[in-house]
């Protein structure tokens, strides 16, 4: 298992207001990985709570004011698919010694990229890693993620990708500090949502 604590900025819309954020993750892994993140995020002052949850076959996503008021609920087969892609690029980001799992299948895009199929349970996603000239791992971009509507109850299939930058040690490990993920339009333009700064990682059991 691996816990993350991130802090960054986050924003629904490109013409919305960011609002400032900070994050707890937890992720198991094994023959049936598992995904925790909790954001608390303010907007105009009151408290937002974001929690994606994926345990068993099951993954949601939920946002609530002043963590009492649902805002927006989503669930359902097409967030399933959607979080499995975000527990593959969890792999990546945060715990690179995973990537050498059998559920992962790869093959060689050019000298600096990789196609890699992860299955997790009943859902098959596919990702291309980019790596720049260090072979740190600089671009995740996946069409297997998909957007969900203001109150989650439909999904559009959307381009996904999440820039990294600024490696630095985690430990004994050399990681990627920042972050951002983005959407990107059938018309060539993209948008970030978010965008994420790693303060601390631990794992259970720690890296020799």
């Amino acid at each position: 298992s691996v816990r993350a604590r991130w802090r960054g900025r986050i924003r629904g819309g490109p013409a919305e207001a960011w609002m400032e954020l900070t994050a707890e993750q937890v992720n198991t892994f094994g023959a049936s990985p598992s995904r925790l993140f909790l954001i608390d995020a303010r907007r105009s002052g009151v408290p937002v709570a974001v929690y994606h949850r994926f345990v068993g076959e099951a993954a949601t996503f939920r946002v609530r004011l002043a963590s009492l008021v649902p805002i927006l609920e989503a669930r359902g087969p097409q967030m399933d698919h959607t979080e499995t892609v975000t527990i593959f690029n969890d792999l990546c980001f945060v715990a690179p010694a995973r990537l050498a799992d059998p559920s992962i299948r790869w093959e060689e895009v050019d000298a600096r990229s990789a196609r890699a199929t992860f299955t997790r349970g009943r859902e098959t996603i596919a990702a291309e890693l980019r790596f720049g000239e260090d072979g740190q791992l600089v671009d995740f971009v996946s069409d297997d993620r998909s957007r969900s509507s203001a109150d989650g109850r439909t999904f559009t299939r959307t381009r996904w990708s999440t820039p990294l930058r600024e490696p630095r040690a985690f430990g004994p490990l050399r990681l990627p500090s920042r972050g951002e993920a983005r959407w990107h339009a059938p018309d060539g333009t993209s948008w970030v949502y978010i965008e994420l700064e790693l303060l601390g990682l631990a794992y259970d059991p720690p890296p020799p």
